[in-house]
């Protein structure tokens, strides 16, 4: 079994909203698309976007109010709220009994191998990815990231000892300093599972696709889409492109789902 954990940030906050449905659909969708069923994902919002394919149980949403988790409005607010929207999925994980979970930006894609590979490796303690795509919204191609750098980076094996039960009396964003691995950054799980003697390995194939330029990534830090463009310049010139069919052509007036074809 694996679950896919994605936080969602508000309706309220996003620029585009259509975009962002639009982004989360395809999210959701490359979660579900395992060739293996034993799969759950959790979704931490406040608001359900329209969904435009069917799901099954295996699909759960959990709706979290402006009361426990206010509107932010700046980005460290927005980072904070992604870090109780993160805690409120692994409280969940938690009365699940935890086991392998995998913390997804609703922006990314991830490989449909992923719950057959850790069903196939039940005594690990979990996997990271070395390597994977990155994928600018408007273009036909993706390209590999040799060291990928995407949130959508980890799968660990969480106990219910390994997950909180309750909210702390102050919400901060994910970082190092907080005491739970899940609420660490993504740079950061990997030093942190080794610390206490529970090494990552890494995934043996490509897991994940990195979606940038669709405007609302939190990490981008606020920057505006010239500081994206020169990013991309950038990496152009140390990545190798993959053609890839049906690529996204960004519009407020699209909410088609079809997620890119997965280059395995």
């Amino acid at each position: 079994m694996i679950y896919f954990l994605i936080p969602l940030m508000s309706k309220k906050v996003a620029k585009d909203w259509d975009t962002v449905s639009m982004l989360f659909n395809r999210t959701l969708w490359s979660c579900y698309n395992q060739t293996d069923p034993d799969f759950k994902i959790l979704v931490a919002c406040h608001e359900i976007p329209e969904l435009i394919k069917k799901y099954d149980r295996r699909v759960e949403f959990l709706q979290v109010s402006e009361e426990n988790a206010p509107i932010p409005t700046t980005q460290h607010e927005k980072m904070v709220d992604k870090g109780y929207k993160t805690h409120t999925l692994a409280i969940r994980l938690r009365e699940l009994g935890g086991g392998y979970a995998m913390v997804v930006d609703a922006d990314d894609l991830v490989s449909n191998r992923l719950a057959a590979f850790v069903k196939q490796h039940p005594n690990e303690n979990g996997f990271y990815i070395k390597t994977g795509y990155v994928y600018f919204v408007g273009d036909d191609y993706m390209k590999v990231m040799p060291k990928f750098a995407s949130s959508t980076c980890c799968i660990v094996k969480y106990s219910p000892q390994d997950l909180p039960s309750n909210y702390p009396a102050v919400m901060t964003d994910n970082c190092d300093d907080n005491e739970w691995i899940i609420r660490k950054r993504h740079g950061g799980i990997v030093p942190a599972c080794a610390a206490l003697g529970r090494p990552l390995k890494p995934l043996p194939f490509k897991g994940a696709v990195y979606v940038m330029g669709g405007g609302e990534n939190h990490s981008m830090n606020g920057k505006n889409s010239k500081y994206q463009t020169r990013k991309r310049e950038i990496v152009q010139m140390f990545m190798m492109k993959k053609k890839i069919a049906g690529g996204y052509r960004k519009s407020s007036q699209s909410t088609g789902c079809n997620p890119l074809p997965f280059v395995r």
